[in-house]
């Protein structure tokens, strides 16, 4: 153990890389980090240090349906509603009060804002952020690492890589990179 100076009343203690891989029975790991790069660093930095993901973490009131599928590392904040025949990749992240329809399919490192709405049969590829408030029509897919601004409204397919905003969403820009 390694002692950092502390940032509150409690000193913290943290383990050094060198002494994580003598722990016999590690904890499994979260990584609710909102935004997907950061996210997917975060991950690949706990696995490659060899801890051990945590399945999913959801607030226990959440309305999930029976028929629930999920990744690994997944967070759901409290007070969201996901509709029939859901399907949530691995280190998904979706915020407080977030109301997602029927036949969903979420993509890996996926971040949903707080209060987003979305139909039925959406499709969140890998990457993308849908920010605060968002609505996304039904039959609507958003690209890989693509961005949908705040309070937006998608009433079309949202391509790789693209930022949109406004009501109805309209191109903001578009990225070459994944994040």
């Amino acid at each position: 153990l390694v002692d950092v100076p502390p940032q509150t009343s409690q000193p913290a203690k943290l383990i050094s890389r060198e002494k994580l891989s003598m722990l016999e029975n590690p904890a499994g790991f979260l990584c609710p980090l909102f935004k997907p790069a950061n996210r997917f660093i975060a991950v690949r930095e706990a696995l490659d240090a060899g801890l051990v993901p945590y399945g999913l973490l959801s607030d226990p009131h959440n309305c999930l349906p029976e028929d629930f599928i999920s990744g690994t590392g997944g967070f759901i904040n409290k007070s969201v509603v996901i509709g029939a025949h859901a399907k949530i990749g691995n280190w998904a992240s979706i915020n407080r009060g977030a109301a997602l329809g029927h036949h969903l399919l979420l993509e890996d490192y996926i971040s949903i804002g707080p209060g987003v709405v979305t139909g039925g049969h959406v499709t969140i590829k890998s990457g993308a952020l849908i920010g605060t408030g968002a609505v996304i029509l039904p039959q609507k897919t958003i690209g890989k690492h693509a961005v949908v601004g705040a309070g937006a409204v998608v009433t079309k397919d949202v391509k790789d890589n693209t930022v949109v905003v406004g009501n109805p969403a309209h191109v903001l820009k578009h990225n070459d990179s994944e994040f």
